[in-house]
């Protein structure tokens, strides 16, 4: 048995040589995007896959040159099956080897401003002052000036954050984080997520919603997938950007309700999406219920969304809507976020990292080999995270523990297999490793309902 160990990140595969990683070229625009002024990088999928008969032209979107329309602009390696949705896979590499940033590319700093604040700042407004928040606490201590956003304006993952804990503090109701998660996903058709009505499939839409920068800036931020697959589901499986309890489950809601809506919205129609949460019942289940669907499982060994594979096939069969208050395809080229594109959190960066230790089947800390793609010290690495809240170590364990439970309580591996499939030589050890990572023992897990 093998698990499909997906990316969580978009489709920019680094070019490795003796030097080690390389920065990924740039060439010029492609057609598409001459009157936009986005420049493309070489091999990465910029835009979407479109149905036949819309004009990228028409809505801003481009295709890579050889790209296929079902293959929705992630690179794989020949031989990788298409159950490995959004993987990036250098060549030559194993099915689990995953293409890493350009150091460039990197969010080293919650100062960067890289979130597309405009459209996030409007939609907490709408949600917490229906809730009682007052307005100038909501900005105190955040540094946005709500007359100073533009559409292209961008905020930084520390002005959201504060942001974030104000409504979090000021706001009455247990559903605001649903409700905030709708409030984003409502305003796709005027931001530049509209370009994602010109998918093929659902397969498609969800690719990019979860697993493209581009849009993860616009609407999610806080927020990145980690995908596995399974013989008839996709499992996404959230990991957040900031660390810290106080405002994870938050973030989590949010972020559910956002792609729940998303998908809605753009596509149509009704998507059979089941969540999975590690928290007890709550109280306000029926708020679950209102956003998310009926398929809402509690006290379970991960948070995640679970999709039914034959449900992606799906065709979005729905005519592309224009809108007078559209972004223009013109305006699309002013958005300094399309100029910066593609960044990844340095969370995400360590995480994508830790996948390729996996793939090496190396149990040991590669923080220094790390620090040294990012051409830094180990020091400032370890700096650098605890500014997003977290540490090498506590993402590194994050990332082994999501593959044990997968593997465990999924797939109901044997020990055997799963020690294999980990690259752990001894079973003692293996033992003691699963049991550290998720504070159950091998059996346990396999027993237990994911």
């Amino acid at each position: 048995m093998e698990i499909s160990l997906s990316n969580f990140t978009v489709a920019a595969s680094s070019h490795s040589g003796e030097g080690g990683d390389k920065f990924v070229e740039k060439t010029k625009p492609l057609a598409e995007l001459n009157e936009l002024g986005v420049h493309a990088k070489k091999h990465v999928g910029v835009g979407v896959s479109v149905r036949e008969g819309v004009g990228a032209d028409s809505v801003g979107v481009s295709v890579r040159e050889g790209v296929s329309a079902d293959s929705v602009g992630v690179s794989v390696r020949e031989g990788v099956g298409a159950d490995s949705m959004g993987v990036s896979v250098r060549d030559g590499g194993g099915a689990g080897s995953v293409g890493v940033f350009a150091s460039a590319d990197v969010v080293q700093s919650t100062h960067d401003k890289v979130i597309a604040g405009y459209w996030l700042v409007k939609a907490v407004l709408d949600v917490a002052l229906n809730r009682g928040a007052n307005k100038n606490k909501l900005f105190r201590g955040t540094g946005i000036f709500e007359d100073a956003l533009e559409p292209d304006s961008l905020i930084s993952i520390k002005q959201y954050h504060l942001l974030l804990n104000n409504v979090q503090s000021q706001t009455k109701g247990a559903d605001v984080s649903f409700l905030l998660g709708s409030a984003l996903a409502a305003q796709w058709l005027h931001s530049p997520m509209h370009v994602l009505q010109t998918c093929d499939t659902l397969e498609a839409l969800l690719t990019h919603l979860v697993q493209q920068q581009i849009f993860r800036w616009c609407s999610i931020p806080f927020c990145q997938f980690q995908c596995f697959t399974t013989n008839h589901k996709v499992m996404l499986i959230p990991q957040l950007t900031v660390g810290g309890a106080k405002l994870a489950q938050f973030v989590r809601e949010v972020s559910f309700a956002s792609i729940a809506a998303l998908l809605k919205g753009i596509a149509k129609q009704r998507v059979s999406v089941s969540f999975n949460f590690t928290c007890a019942r709550p109280k306000n289940i029926a708020d679950f219920e209102t956003h998310l669907g009926l398929k809402v499982a509690f006290n379970c060994p991960f948070n995640s969304m679970c999709i039914e594979k034959h449900a992606l096939d799906e065709p979005m069969s729905t005519p592309v809507i224009h809108s007078p208050n559209m972004v223009t395809d013109k305006e699309l080229g002013r958005y300094r976020l399309f100029e910066r594109y593609p960044l990844i959190s340095l969370p995400d960066y360590v995480r994508c990292h830790v996948y390729q230790t996996i793939s090496a089947h190396n149990m040991g800390s590669a923080l220094p080999e790390l620090a040294e793609k990012l051409a830094i010290s180990p020091a400032t690495l370890k700096r650098k995270l605890k500014e997003f809240n977290t540490s090498y170590r506590q993402l590194s364990e994050e990332v082994w523990r999501n593959y044990a439970l997968v593997l465990l309580s999924v797939h109901k591996a044997n020990n055997e297999e799963a020690a294999r499939q980990m690259g752990i030589n001894d079973l003692p050890n293996f033992r003691r490793t699963v049991k550290r990572l998720t504070g159950k023992t091998p059996s346990e897990l396999r027993l237990s309902n994911a």
